[in-house]
């Protein structure tokens, strides 16, 4: 039985005619201990036949480890999405509700249609001087969610000193105690930096600028500084 409906499909087919560049999508399941890698699998196969430029893989994390370590995958369902040149950008957690709506529009950004950062944000990027490890925590009940994890995804698709991950927290609980997720988004940069809430761009850019020169030891809102502004 198809998981998307005959009029979803039909909108993702009108959203994906607007890809202009090819999309590698590399899928992670595994047969146990993953009780959502089936649908997880199962939808991403429906999506396969909508677009020419959509080249999905499908492998499996334990039989094919060495492909998933040069990937940075330890975990399924995992899906990498990139233009075949990197493996920066990955959603970990079947892709539902909004996080469903996250993922397609990173494939939308991917294929060159999406929208662009701003100026101030690739300046930043320009002249990072660290690598930045982005940890999106999300739920798929969340509609704030998508804002935080596609300014993560679009920062990591342009800089290759950033790396963006989606995770969805209750399908991972260990991230989830380990970052101390008790709300979504929450969006953890370093494992010390962290911000609750979807920051809009600018505001993103200005705490990273800042929290980046300040290098505390200690785990950080990035709103601190944002409170003078």
């Amino acid at each position: 039985m198809a998981l998307l409906s005959s009029e979803d499909t039909k909108q993702v087919n009108k959203l994906f005619e607007a890809l202009e560049t090819d999309v590698n999508v590399r899928v992670y399941t595994q047969k146990l201990n993953c009780p959502t890698c089936s649908d997880t699998e199962m939808i991403l196969r429906e999506l396969d036949p909508l677009s020419d430029k959509l080249n999905f893989t499908f492998l499996n994390l334990q039989t094919e480890s060495d492909q998933a370590l040069k990937d940075g995958v330890d975990r399924a369902p995992a899906i990498v999405i990139s233009d075949g040149t990197h493996s920066r950008v990955k959603f970990f957690g079947a892709p539902s509700g909004y996080e469903f709506s996250s993922f397609l529009t990173c494939i939308v950004d991917t294929g060159g249609s999406g929208e662009p950062l701003t100026e101030d944000t690739t300046d930043f990027l320009d002249g990072l001087e660290t690598d930045l490890n982005m940890q999106v925590f999300v739920t798929p009940t969340c509609p704030h969610c998508p804002g935080a994890a596609v300014l993560a995804n679009r920062m990591a698709s342009y800089s290759d000193k950033v790396n963006s991950a989606v995770i969805e927290a209750n399908e991972f609980p260990e991230l989830s105690n380990r970052f101390r997720v008790q709300g979504v988004p929450r969006t953890v940069i370093n494992e010390k930096f962290f911000s609750e809430g979807a920051l809009p761009e600018s505001m993103m850019i200005q705490a990273l600028q800042k929290a980046l020169k300040d290098d505390p030891t200690d785990e950080t809102n990035l709103m601190d500084y944002l409170q003078d502004n």
